[in-house]
């Protein structure tokens, strides 16, 4: 792996960039129910500033493909991990749920502007360019953030207060911000490059992308609903303390830092996506189910077996968006952000319907109900092609 990096300390920075990106990502559903008793809301409250935060960083990803596409990768990165950094620091300042949930929003946008140039940047910084490793390491990286939102910011948050957390979550955010400015390399402009409408609308109208955005909410479904309402629930329902409610729950990061790269391999060594990431979707539905039982071990079966499904199947509609691109490598980042809008601005749907379950029906239909909405997604899954490159 050493050995394919081009530029050692611009990828380290990128790393760095996707891990504390994923800690400003999590850490508020983790330590909500610290937050809780300040801000005077329940569940509800905390499915408001989730589909919040899914709004921004779903409905801004085309546009950050787009001025990724005219200005460069890097330049969009650095703006967008500044924006959310900056955002994640006054969530520390505010509050009522209306406030936060504006931040969070901001958050999101900020975030839009780092994934799909991110993925961009790691790809031209590994020889060869390949899709699903490149794809594999920056997944990887954020699922190691997650582990330390999940479990580490409890610890951190208990010590020392909610609001303190979150200063010292964006404002290492924005040290990273700093670091991937000084050692990313500069933007490569080409003279020749204009910005085209007419391959914009190529992208938009792909059926193969439009069908892996929605494929993919058959795993936002999952992934949401486990790593930012587990926590809340094991302690709501008394079954174990906060911090080991965090250690559970992060085993839905922990298994993705692996799974995540061996789907990577996977990906770059087969052709049989469309089977791939339709069993994936079934799994995440039977961990989904596994929740609806109350006790440590199926939360940690849920936790455990979504990290699983989620590692795979993120990598590989993220690599095929990549390799469904054929308009030159301007182009990468905006495909992979029209997959990233349609199922991060559908994300918004799972933690509102989460919450009003739990409060109309209670955890255990709200977890059923959610591994039955999970199933609806296998549709777009079997629409897709078995080959996703052109």
């Amino acid at each position: 792996m050493l050995n394919s990096v081009q530029n050692p300390k611009a990828l380290g920075s990128m790393i760095f960039v996707r891990i504390i990106y994923a800690v400003n990502w999590m850490n508020v559903g983790a330590i909500f129910y610290l937050m809780s008793p300040d801000l005077h809301a329940g569940v509800s409250g905390l499915g408001t500033m989730t589909a919040a935060f899914y709004i921004g960083i779903g409905i801004v990803q085309v546009p950050a493909g787009v001025l990724a596409a005219k200005w460069g990768p890097k330049r969009v990165v650095v703006i967008g991990i500044f924006l959310c950094s900056l955002s994640a620091i006054g969530t520390s300042l505010v509050s009522t749920v209306l406030e936060i949930s504006v931040l969070r929003f901001l958050v999101g946008a900020g975030m839009a502007f780092v994934f799909a140039p991110g993925i961009v940047i790691i790809a031209q910084l590994l020889r060869g360019g390949k899709s699903g490793m490149g794809v594999g390491l920056f997944n990887s990286a954020f699922d190691f953030g997650g582990l330390i939102a999940l479990f580490g910011w409890v610890i951190v948050a208990t010590y020392t207060g909610w609001r303190l957390s979150l200063v010292l979550s964006g404002g290492i955010g924005v040290v990273t911000g700093i670091l991937a400015a000084v050692f990313v390399p500069a933007d490569e402009g080409s003279k020749e490059f204009t910005f085209s409408t007419s391959a914009l609308l190529k992208i938009v109208k792909d059926r193969q992308l439009i069908l892996l955005g929605f494929t993919m909410l058959g795993f936002d479904v999952g992934n949401t609903i486990i790593s930012g309402f587990m926590i809340l629930y094991l302690v709501s329902i008394n079954v174990l303390s906060g911090i080991i409610a965090g250690l559970v729950t992060s085993l839905v990061t922990v298994v993705p830092i692996f799974t995540a790269l061996w789907g990577g391999r996977v990906y770059d060594a087969t052709t049989r996506h469309r089977t791939t990431i339709s069993l994936t979707i079934i799994g995440s539905a039977v961990a989904l189910a596994f929740a609806s039982y109350p006790s440590i071990i199926t939360a940690a079966a849920c936790s455990a077996l979504g990290g699983v499904v989620a590692g795979i199947g993120y990598t590989y509609a993220f690599a095929g968006a990549r390799d469904r691109n054929d308009l030159g490598k301007e182009y990468d980042g905006l495909a992979i952000a029209w997959v990233n809008s349609i199922h991060l601005t559908g994300s918004f749907v799972p933690p509102v319907f989460f919450a009003g379950l739990v409060e109309l029906l209670g955890y255990s239909q709200a977890w059923l109900w959610s591994a039955a909405l999970t199933l609806v997604f296998l549709i777009p899954a079997l629409l897709t092609l078995e080959n996703w490159r052109r």
